[in-house]
């Protein structure tokens, strides 16, 4: 299988707990460019993000670029790798569910839609992180009564 650069990305940024949003900023770029890097629709970017990229993730510019073939370096890579690996496979069992689909669509569009009703693009990256954040609450409260339900 082979790795690209936006994937080696976005596993380092999630492994250190960096939100897309926050990292963008770092980097001096706009969040949706940097979601489009990590998701292989933009490719060879400036030569001077890649270096941002490089010291704030704290990467190997050869890993990144897939030139390091050294053993002794590739187990040290596979962690990271395995987990996005893992997870995409896991996404894409997910969106085998023509309803999911439907909905996670659903979801994007009316993001989207947000930014023509949220013209700052400060506020509008304000705002999709606090989408996030609330993604993430709604979650926690539902593994909770999963758990709660479990224990009955």
């Amino acid at each position: 299988m082979e790795i690209k650069l936006g994937e080696v990305i976005k596993a380092k940024r999630e492994e250190k707990n960096v939100s897309l949003v926050n990292f963008a900023k770092v980097i001096g770029i706009s969040p949706g460019y940097l979601s489009q890097l990590e998701n292989g629709r933009k490719a060879n970017p400036k030569l001077g993000i890649i270096l941002k990229i490089i010291k704030e993730l704290d990467l190997n510019i050869d890993m990144l670029l897939g030139l390091d073939e050294k053993p002794e370096t590739a187990g040290l890579k596979v962690p990271s790798l395995l987990r996005l690996v893992i997870a995409k496979d896991r996404n894409f069992k997910v969106l085998e569910d023509k309803d999911v689909q439907r909905k996670i669509s659903g979801i994007m569009e009316k993001a989207l839609e947000c930014k023509y009703l949220i013209e700052d693009n400060n506020l509008y990256a304000i705002f999709l992180e606090d989408v996030f954040i609330q993604m993430e609450t709604t979650l926690k409260r539902y593994m909770a009564i999963q758990i709660h339900m479990q224990t009955k």
